[in-house]
């Protein structure tokens, strides 16, 4: 029963992490007027959002040598709530800035402590929960966006919207954080075994850590170009009206989020190698309807196939690199997490100079490329599989 609920409790933090990064994208525009901020403003505030998560991603196998996983995910959560209710309350540029920065810190430590944890529920359990863990994710992140619109046409203030969330949250989380499970002894890394800090420092990075990294950044790259620009490629590029182009990552983060619903149990049965190969197989085909296909409508049908195809590709690989007997969970969450998540960086900005110098279809054949490494990265996979038990 016990397990029972350490595994909701896992459940229950990926799904927040989503609720609360939606409200503050959700509301975007009201605290855009609340600020007195510019478009150009937004986008250095989300520069330095990745800034402090690439330092958290740095830093925090430091302090998860000498604290639980447990204690620093119940810290790292809090935080990410309160700085999202002290942005309702801001009306200041600079301190708007710090607190993004700020934010994308706690928004690192919860990342990698959420990630590290469900590979302890994984290890103990001897079943795969990472693609439903990110799921969760998924689902939150839509769950948010539609509350974040609720409060956003009932004209209700940023304050009174966090606020409201932020209770409900705290108070399931409350109850459930004692669930979380305590570091197991053989997670531990042994004297040989370094941090990620210092890892990075000597340049004595795991071949097949650094691998599952890649493999995320792949990944990452794909679906940036559908949340970045999907609705700007139906529109400007396939002729579609506003309305229809907004769909573009609902739609896809929509089919992500059942897919991983559903992609612990064929990973049991198909294994890792053959989960990736086929998934992305589709997401090259959805790709490549978008890249050619004139209608928008068969677009969609694209960014549903790639929503499915990519799902599995990042729960899959911070599992296998948590098993790895080269660094400990932690460390192996923190450097995946760090070597995916800094593609986010780069990707998003290459497309737009690529879109402007050689057409924003065209530019799409970086993500396709990608897709296509990630096919290729399979091959990795091939004798690996956490078998289910019954």
């Amino acid at each position: 029963m016990h397990s029972k609920y350490s595994l909701f409790s896992g459940f229950f933090v990926f799904l927040s992490c989503g609720i609360i990064y939606t409200q503050v994208t959700a509301r975007l525009p009201a605290l855009k007027a609340q600020t007195g901020i510019t478009d150009s403003d937004v986008g250095i505030a989300l520069m330095l959002l990745g800034v402090g998560s690439l330092t958290g991603f740095l830093t925090i196998s430091k302090v998860l040598k000498k604290l639980q996983v447990k204690t620093v995910l119940s810290v790292s959560l809090c935080s990410f709530l309160l700085i999202c209710l002290l942005m309702s309350l801001v009306h200041s540029r600079e301190i708007l800035f710090a607190l993004f920065a700020l934010w994308g810190y706690a928004c690192a430590y919860l990342d990698v402590c959420m990630n590290t944890h469900a590979i302890f529920l994984e290890q103990k359990r001897q079943k795969p929960c990472l693609s439903s863990m990110h799921a969760c994710y998924s689902a939150g992140c839509l769950l948010g966006s539609g509350i974040g619109s609720i409060f956003a046409f009932a004209d209700l203030s940023l304050l009174i919207n966090f606020s409201i969330v932020g209770i409900i949250l705290l108070s399931v989380f409350y109850y459930l954080r004692r669930f979380l499970l305590s570091d197991p002894v053989k997670a531990e890394p042994s004297p040989q075994k370094e941090s990620a800090e210092q890892i990075i420092k000597t340049s004595k990075l795991p071949i097949f850590i650094v691998f599952c990294g890649l493999m995320g950044m792949f990944s990452y790259c794909a679906e940036g170009s559908v949340a970045e620009w999907g609705s700007i490629v139906l529109h400007q590029a396939k002729g579609a009206d506003e309305g229809l182009a907004a769909l573009a990552y609902g739609t896809f983060a929509l089919f992500m989020a059942i897919s991983r619903f559903a992609g612990d149990h064929f990973r049991a049965r198909f294994g890792d190698s053959k989960m990736i190969l086929f998934g992305g197989t589709l997401a090259l085909i959805g790709i490549s309807i978008v890249i050619t296909s004139p209608s928008p409508y068969l677009c969609l049908l694209g960014y549903v196939f790639m929503g499915i195809g990519l799902s599995p590709v990042f729960p899959i690989a911070i599992s296998n690199a948590g098993r790895s007997k080269d660094v400990s969970p932690k460390t192996a969450s923190a450097i995946v997490s760090f070597v995916g998540y800094s593609g986010l960086l780069v990707i998003p900005p290459l497309l737009g100079f690529l879109a402007e110098h050689v057409g924003l279809e065209n530019a799409l054949f970086l993500p396709f490329g990608a897709i296509i490494l990630v096919i290729c990265g399979s091959l990795a996979f091939r004798k690996r599989r956490i078998k289910s038990i019954s």
